[in-house]
């Protein structure tokens, strides 16, 4: 059956509804394939010796023709050799590869960092037709942008709210995103105008704390609760593990509830939880079964979790209404990675619904169904705007 499976699921287009955009200048070590973001002694060697390390190299063995004992340093010499070679044709290659009939690139990226240049936005996106991508756009990219400028606060508040609405017009955007996870944590404590603008200023003076940077960064999501309702667009919220600069001690989306439950989001602006929570995963599925608004994608669930990927899954399904559930790659930094997640999720859930179907929880036939769900059909369902451009399968 297993094999069988697989092979319906890889004629299934995936929309992959959270991706990132690359470009070889700003590629990192590439041991942070597989972590180790915090810098340290001896990270490029430890972030090498991670199962997830291990598995992306054989993708890449199998891919590149190599034996079965070439060394994992050979395989990325080879990596190496192709994409030096020709970095928009080893891209644009690995982009194409996946049957993926549509990727929503969050534009914001990278997180603190400096900005894409056109110069890198063009070349970027002359690798992916046109047809196939779409943008959504981070909320914190504005905020950070613009702090700077040292506004008034009621001047930055006004240009916040001219700048997000030009980027949602000029990019087409069919979902905005908050990384305020990485801004003070997901225990969400609601900012009022005087408190935003207290610490506004504080943060201009440069005396600004963690809490002040956490008022201002919630004060604004509330903002983008507000862009994401008037343009009819879903608003997604970074949960569970991530980077080096995350709060590492509030990544739990539970820490939203206060937030789900109030008037301007309850019932009126969906929100995806992104990465499934990860390692939250029951968490994440009672959410959405309680939030008829809430949906979540998958990303951190199986792209993180390795060897517990199949009970992280099967976790995240416990409560979840499977029209909740999206697929998304995650993929940042280097192509293999999206490219890596298209291949794995579909090997993750030909695995988990074999295992449901003998199990006696769902009937063939209906697993057939939910993997259609998760893998295309409920992304053009919270993403409207992809109506225009995809069609159900």
């Amino acid at each position: 059956m297993e094999e069988l499976m697989y092979d319906v699921l890889k004629e299934i287009p995936l929309i992959d509804t959270h991706v990132h955009r690359v470009h070889p200048e700003r590629e990192p070590e590439f041991g942070q394939i597989a972590g180790g973001y915090i810098k340290g002694s001896g990270q490029e060697y430890h972030s090498r010796c991670t199962i997830l390390y291990e598995m992306i190299m054989q993708e890449l063995r199998v891919k590149f023709g190599m034996e079965e004992d070439t060394s994992n340093e050979q395989v990325e010499m080879e990596r190496f050799r192709r994409f030096k070679a020709d970095p928009a044709g080893y891209t644009r290659e690995l982009f194409s590869e996946g049957n993926v009939a549509m990727s929503l690139f969050e534009i914001g990226s990278p997180l603190r960092g400096k900005a894409f240049t056109e110069e890198e936005i063009s070349w970027f996106q002359k690798l992916i037709p046109e047809e196939k991508r779409r943008s959504i756009v981070r909320i914190e990219r504005s905020v950070d942008e613009l702090l700077p400028k040292k506004f008034s606060f009621l001047e930055f508040t006004d240009e916040f709210i001219k700048d997000m609405e030009a980027r949602i017009l000029r990019e087409d955007a069919v979902g905005l995103k908050s990384s305020v996870a990485y801004y003070g944590g997901l225990n969400i404590c609601f900012s009022d105008e005087k408190k935003a603008a207290e610490s506004y200023q504080r943060l201009l003076l440069k005396k600004g704390t963690k809490e002040d940077e956490k008022c201002l960064y919630t004060y604004t999501l509330m903002q983008g609760v507000e862009l994401a309702f008037k343009h009819h667009i879903p608003l997604q919220i970074h949960t569970g593990s991530g980077g080096g600069s995350l709060d590492f001690k509030s990544f739990n989306p539970v820490g939203l509830t206060d937030f789900l439950r109030d008037s301007r989001v309850f019932d009126r602006v969906k929100i995806v939880l992104l990465h499934g929570g990860h390692p939250h995963e029951e968490d994440t599925s009672f959410l959405t079964a309680q939030f008829a608004n809430v949906y979540t994608d998958c990303s951190g669930t199986f792209y993180l979790s390795t060897v517990g990927t199949v009970n992280r899954m099967r976790a995240l399904l416990e409560r979840t209404p499977l029209s909740k559930i999206m697929y998304g790659s995650d993929g940042v930094m280097m192509p293999e990675l999206a490219w890596f997640g298209h291949r794995y999720f579909r090997k993750l859930m030909t695995r988990v619904m074999t295992q449901l179907i003998e199990e006696g929880f769902v009937r063939e036939s209906r697993a057939y169904e939910f993997v259609k769900m998760m893998m295309h059909n409920n992304a053009l369902e919270c993403y409207s705007k992809l109506k225009d451009r995809i069609k159900p399968i």
